[in-house]
């Protein structure tokens, strides 16, 4: 592909006043890094970490202006290490993706070739950033849950932000596999909701506080998982 190839991407910029503008940008495809794997982004879901990135954190990003998006899913467009194939379905989650490299709120990234993965078969690439960040997030939760030994008849396990994307997924993952799931929010109009992805309890997230500040007390919950 020409490097004059041109695409859209927000753009935060840092202005004169130390404040930050946002801008849907037409940029160049040699704006990027050069990296090995260029990809032709189709969809990147919503982080807070994009939000931090987008508001000027620069304990997330050093140096502006900057493109977040610390996912993305696409289509290979090249890839000089060979890894991959042209018009291959791949994913890219973490690493600095979105973070001082431009992220997924671009229409084009490059990046290192070891950073992306095969999109799976059972996903679609729309599907893969429905679930996203989060959605990975709340899976290898669980699987480290398992992989210490958790089993639905040692008790119910405790999720706490269980609105957010990793304590809803972490939810209905636990109960699927047929675990007991107490879910702690604040924000208790939801309780329905979570009830409906499979907690059976829901419980305001201060009880915690609460039962924090006793000096020793009985074991509640088997595990947990706090986002």
């Amino acid at each position: 592909m020409s490097n004059n190839k041109t695409f859209k991407a927000l753009v935060v910029e840092e202005t004169s006043d130390g404040k930050f503008d946002k801008s849907i940008q037409t940029r160049n495809v040699s704006d990027l890094p050069d990296n090995d794997l260029l990809i032709e982004v189709h969809y990147s879901s919503l982080n807070f970490k994009d939000a931090m990135s987008a508001s000027g954190n620069k304990r997330i990003t050093r140096e502006y202006p900057h493109t977040p998006g610390i996912d993305a899913a696409g289509v290979v467009v090249s890839d000089k290490s060979g890894t991959f194939k042209e018009g291959q379905e791949v994913v890219v989650f973490g690493y600095d993706l979105g973070m001082n490299t431009d992220g997924g709120l671009g229409q084009m990234i490059s990046i290192p070739a070891d950073w992306a993965l095969p999109c799976p078969s059972s996903l679609t690439l729309k599907e893969a950033m429905i679930y996203g960040t989060g959605g990975l997030t709340a899976a290898l939760s669980v699987q480290k849950l398992e992989k210490m030994g958790a089993k639905p008849s040692d008790g119910p396990v405790a999720v706490t932000g269980a609105t957010g994307g990793v304590g809803s997924i972490s939810i209905a993952i636990l109960k699927q596999l047929g675990y007991e799931v107490i879910a702690f929010s604040g924000k208790p109009e939801q309780s329905e909701h979570l009830k409906t992805l499979g907690a059976s309890e829901v419980h305001h997230r201060d009880t915690i506080n609460e039962i924090g500040n006793k000096p020793i007390g009985r074991e509640l919950w088997a595990n947990a998982i706090d986002t």
